[in-house]
């Protein structure tokens, strides 16, 4: 199997996706968060890329059921129901419910995946089924980390790093790209404390100074679900 790895949306957006399955990751935090909002019972998430684009959506459809979710700086987004906490999904708040999303980086990343063959959604909570979903789908994989700003994130690309070392060790032949490889290196470093990792990179140590330090520990969280969402026609969802 052929696994390469794109740094940023920005570099995504230069890949030929054709025939290819994608992972998007944004492990701090909406990829993670969209993971523990569906074990808490969403419906689905609608991601767009801009705030003003969620709320013409949000009016357009005028639907009880869909929430408004996302941030901008980590921050929620004001007149926004949820921010991008994995701690605001709660059963309480999401079940049942379509949340329509927009994140500065994954969301973006999401849209600039959706011309591959099949995209899903990955992170460190999810490790051990995404990487089922994979062999089981046989075909190249392309890993796509959310960065920050079109910027490399540490974060990001460890997680893209457990897939490979991870689908190695179960015995996958894997071709490499250097990105690849490299996020493979990384990830074999920092296996042992990946909570560590995340709270030493730039962005756990932004979420901490803003208060959402528990965010991190959330999101360290490894094979906590068996779900993979995946992105299809515009909605994330569960495909059962």
């Amino acid at each position: 199997m052929q696994v390469d790895l794109a740094f940023s949306p920005y570099e995504l957006e230069k890949k030929d996706l054709q025939d290819k399955t994608v992972v998007v990751i944004d492990a701090l935090r909406a990829t993670s968060t969209m993971i523990v909002a569906f074990e808490n019972g969403c419906s689905a998430f609608i991601p767009v890329a801009t705030v003003e684009e969620a709320k013409k959506l949000a009016a357009w459809r005028n639907d009880p059921q869909l929430l408004l979710g996302g941030e901008r700086r980590a921050l929620p987004v004001e007149g926004f129901q949820l921010g991008n906490s994995p701690r605001d999904y709660r059963p309480e708040k999401v079940k049942g419910k379509v949340v329509v999303m927009t994140t500065t980086n994954g969301t973006r990343a999401l849209l600039a995946a959706g011309k591959a063959k099949e995209v899903f959604i990955g992170a460190f909570l999810n490790l051990s089924a995404l990487c089922r979903r994979l062999r089981e789908a046989g075909r190249e994989v392309l890993i796509a980390c959310s960065g920050e700003k079109d910027l490399f994130c540490l974060e990001d690309v460890v997680c893209g790093g457990a897939i490979v070392s991870l689908m190695e060790k179960d015995g996958l032949a894997v071709l490499k790209s250097d990105s690849a490889l490299a996020a493979k290196i990384l990830y074999e470093y920092f296996a042992e404390d990946i909570y560590g990792m995340l709270a030493a990179c730039e962005w756990g140590q932004y979420l901490e100074r803003m208060g959402l330090g528990k965010d991190v520990r959330i999101c360290a969280q490894i094979d906590s679900s068996k779900l993979v969402p995946i992105y299809r026609e515009g909605k994330v969802y569960l495909d059962r």
